[in-house]
């Protein structure tokens, strides 16, 4: 007997695909399946249902989430298990999330030992956890992660330059810039690719965009290092 593929997107949006086909999956259970994924993958009946309730009584909680595991076995059977007063995700569901911070993870330990062990694909490390999402529960997750992604990709891109991929070094330092514009270290690595390929103008045009967006939006300039990277390139 075969077991269907189960794969749970939560960066860039909420995506449930089984057997590489889309599901369709109503609000509650989404949020069911989000919060494992994100604060589980194993959560108490009480703690799952305060956290997507806050607002309501615990019995009023309690009552939702019974309501939204019912749901959800409707349409995803086998994707959570349900024993002793817990709620977990079951071990055969492929969470984007966690392979995005195992990426993650494995760039900025190579990047410390002057080696990537592993093939990144940028694509990987660029999306925001459930960016269109308004959950509390969501918040501190969604920043650490942000954090944890920008500082892979401007390694990545580092890294990238000093293997002579230039190409791929300018890739990662686009999606570190694209992820924070206005972060001084983002720009930075993007700079260096450019300069590292022999593009200076590239670099100089990037600069001075960066200058004028940060001007505009929080009336202050690139840091000094910034400025004479380029004027020393």
């Amino acid at each position: 007997m075969t077991t269907s593929a189960r794969e749970l997107g939560v960066l860039g949006g909420f995506e449930l695909r089984v057997d590489g086909r889309p599901v369709t999956v109503p609000l509650q259970a989404q949020r069911v399946l989000a919060c494992l994924a994100v604060c589980g993958p194993r959560l108490s009946r009480e703690t799952l249902a305060g956290r997507l309730w806050p607002e309501t009584s615990q019995a009023r909680a309690q009552a939702n989430l019974r309501n939204a595991l019912w749901r959800l076995q409707a349409v995803g059977p086998g994707l959570v298990d349900t024993a002793r007063g817990e709620v977990a995700l079951r071990p055969t569901v492929a969470v984007d999330l966690v392979l995005c911070e195992r990426y993650a993870r494995a760039v900025l330990d190579g990047a410390d030992d002057g080696r990537i062990a592993v093939v990144v694909p940028v694509p990987q490390l660029r999306r925001d956890l459930l960016p269109d999402w308004d959950e509390d529960w969501l918040v501190a997750e969604r920043e650490r992660m942000r954090q944890l992604r920008i500082h892979a990709l401007e390694a990545l891109s580092r890294w990238y330059a000093g293997q002579g991929r230039f190409d791929r070094a300018v890739e990662a330092g686009l999606a570190a810039v694209e992820s924070d514009p206005l972060r001084d270290s983002a720009n930075a690595a993007l700079i260096e690719a450019h300069l590292a390929q022999g593009n200076r103008s590239d670099a100089v045009r990037h600069l001075a965009g960066y200058r004028s967006l940060l001007a505009d939006e929080m009336g202050l300039s690139p840091s000094d290092r910034l400025e004479s990277l380029v004027a020393a390139g």
